[in-house]
């Protein structure tokens, strides 16, 4: 969500610490800032409280970091003469490596992908070819390698990707209501982890709905984005996005499509 920090004329801007508080995601505040902090512009109100955020915000710690590399590279390409410029190397953040396979389930083929901390994503795959999930890997800052045998993966992912697909193939046919493989975190923004860790406690066979998941966060105004990062789960089914309708006992939006979602309510009884 953009949030307007420009001060109007005669007025002292407002400190983003206050903006945000009242922001529905911290994050957001904290990047619209950096290029300022890069830049030598922030005040030391606003400068104290972007150090604050991203000592707590691994995310945002990684974002700014390649900000002040980048502001490295220009400053030293600047400051001397264009034939003696030698900027220093540019070290990108280290990206992970997220093997990727193809179960088979009831909705169809499942694309389950993991790294060394758990399982990362759960695609369904009839939406997606291999090449399009590699890609999307890709952009979002990993490695993809894809599987034709598990057993090629490290053991860590390899014991990961065959409890995935062992828990889903008992869900699916009725013998499982809970779901035990780890779970990688480590990449999402800390709004959305928290919204999907909260969505994770809503038990086999209920509901909740955007607002009640607002609620659990402690954002109750912040149910549209509650529903944003619900519609970006990168782990369905076991993330159950699924058990989250509307208020008016509707069923919202599923980015697998409504079908799947009827299923998966009416496998675990509700509708």
């Amino acid at each position: 969500m953009a949030t307007n920090v420009a001060a109007t004329p005669g007025h002292e801007p407002p400190r983003l610490a206050d903006v945000a508080a009242s922001a529905d995601d911290p994050c957001d505040i904290a990047l619209a800032a950096m290029p300022a902090h890069a830049l030598g512009d922030l005040c030391g109100r606003d400068e104290a409280w972007l150090q604050r955020h991203v000592a707590e915000c691994s995310y945002c710690r990684n974002e700014m970091a390649c900000y002040e590399k980048v502001d490295t590279v220009l400053g030293a390409c600047c400051c001397v003469p264009e034939s003696a410029c030698v900027p220093p190397p540019l070290t990108l953040p280290k990206r992970d490596i997220v093997w990727f396979t193809r179960v088979a389930s009831p909705l169809g083929d499942l694309i389950l992908a993991a790294t060394g901390e758990g399982l990362r994503e759960v695609e369904f795959g009839r939406s997606q070819t291999d090449a399009e999930f590699a890609q999307r890997i890709k952009d979002a800052g990993g490695d993809p390698v894809r599987l034709d045998n598990v057993a090629e993966a490290p053991w860590a992912t390899q014991q990961t990707l065959k409890r995935a697909a062992d828990e889903l193939e008992e869900y699916f046919g009725g013998r499982r209501s809970q779901f035990d493989v780890p779970l990688d975190w480590g990449h999402m923004p800390p709004f959305q982890r928290a919204v999907l860790e909260a969505t994770a406690s809503v038990p086999f066979g209920h509901v909740d709905t955007y607002a009640g998941i607002a609620r659990r966060i402690g954002k109750p105004k912040a149910t549209r984005a509650v529903g944003n990062a619900l519609g970006r789960n990168p782990i369905p089914v076991i993330v159950p996005c699924h058990r989250v309708i509307r208020s008016d006992a509707t069923l919202g939006g599923y980015t697998g499509g409504l079908n799947i979602k009827e299923h998966l309510l009416s496998l675990e009884g509700v509708r």
